[in-house]
């Protein structure tokens, strides 16, 4: 897959995107549609990625998959951390022990991660990976056509989340603010999501490829919104997906394991221990993060509400449609873009 990684030329642009020590980006494209069988369901953007991801294009491009691995794969911030939990109880029979015994980076680890963090992190999952027995189960942020090109051809099963945009993007502002050192204004944050210059964006084609490939076999397209409204059905066709059979008592124990309040003081999925590494490496200051900042940090269905404006909410709403219609897609994924009815009163993160 001929894939070229184009610098960003300074400019207001990227200095509204600089996060900790990050001031050089690439969007890195394919020169030609890929020879694999589901490219023909690919927008093929070009995705904003810090100029470090360049080092290792390569090696992730052909890494090697195994059939038996279980991917999740998400834009950020669109309840990751919930589902990561969810499929690794259900592919390890509900083995609470262990998940507690084991962080869930060590569990699930995250492919790329880094080539996004600062390299004081040392945090390469790529080697690690290799090692690990099968099944493996791994995390990635990257879209479609950035995943291994293995994935494509082995079909390992992969399990995609999608969240609306305005949740997310006010998710990310504060991920960005609270373990990124983002320095900038929620306005500023605000304009680089919209112009698709926040890591693995586009959002918009990043969740559109996946729901053009819905109906493989070997992918599960679920949302958080469905998880927040009926997480135990989810939970059920989760485990269908992977081979899993769960008793109705099973069914229950998890999705209680699996609600806000469990999970956020599950010390084994809350990155509390982490992020509080973190603040000491970097000398974070209580002025320049969230007082009540937490990796888990709401679990809310249409908590954009309570921070964007009547005129940034119409902003996101026109934007959505705009790249709806650009691109053609389905109408029935602008309600997992722009949902009409929210969610209120559920568990979850």
């Amino acid at each position: 897959m001929p894939l070229i990684c184009e610098n960003i030329p300074k400019g207001d642009l990227v200095r509204k995107a600089e996060y900790l020590g990050t001031s050089d980006f690439i969007r890195i494209r394919h020169t030609r549609r890929p020879n694999v069988p589901v490219a023909d369901k690919w927008c093929l953007r070009s995705y904003f990625l810090p100029a470090r991801y360049r080092q290792s294009v390569q090696t992730i491009e052909n890494y090697h998959v195994r059939p038996d691995d279980v991917w999740v794969v998400t834009f950020p911030k669109c309840g990751t951390t919930w589902t990561q939990e969810m499929v690794w109880q259900i592919g390890n029979d509900l083995d609470f022990e262990k998940g507690k015994a084991l962080t869930l980076n060590m569990r699930f680890p995250y492919l790329e991660l880094g080539t996004i963090v600062h390299e004081k992190f040392n945090m390469d999952f790529l080697p690690i990976l290799e090692k690990i027995p099968s099944p493996r189960f791994i995390k990635s942020h990257l879209p479609a056509p950035l995943l291994p090109k293995e994935i494509w051809s082995v079909k390992p099963k992969i399990i995609y989340v999608a969240r609306n945009a305005k949740d997310t993007a006010i998710s990310f502002y504060h991920h960005y603010r609270n373990l990124q050192q983002y320095r900038g204004s929620f306005s500023d944050f605000m304009d680089i999501f919209l112009n698709d210059a926040t890591i693995y964006a586009p959002y918009d084609s990043h969740i559109i490829d996946f729901w053009n490939m819905r109906n493989e076999e070997n992918i599960l397209f679920i949302t958080y919104e469905e998880m927040k409204k009926d997480h135990p059905n989810v939970i059920r066709r989760v485990a269908d997906f992977l081979g899993k059979s769960l008793t109705d008592e099973q069914v229950e124990t998890l999705a209680d394991h699996l609600t806000f309040d469990k999970m956020s003081k599950n010390e084994s999925v809350n990155f509390e221990e982490e992020r509080k590494t973190f603040d000491k490496m970097f000398n974070m200051k209580h002025d320049q993060k969230d007082n009540d900042y937490n990796f888990i940090r709401k679990g809310k269905v249409g908590s954009y509400r309570e921070e964007m404006t009547p005129e940034m909410i119409e902003r996101f709403d026109a934007w959505i449609q705009e790249r709806m219609e650009k691109y053609q897609v389905d109408p029935e994924l602008l309600e997992v873009f722009i949902p009409t009815k929210e969610v209120n009163g559920a568990n979850g993160v």
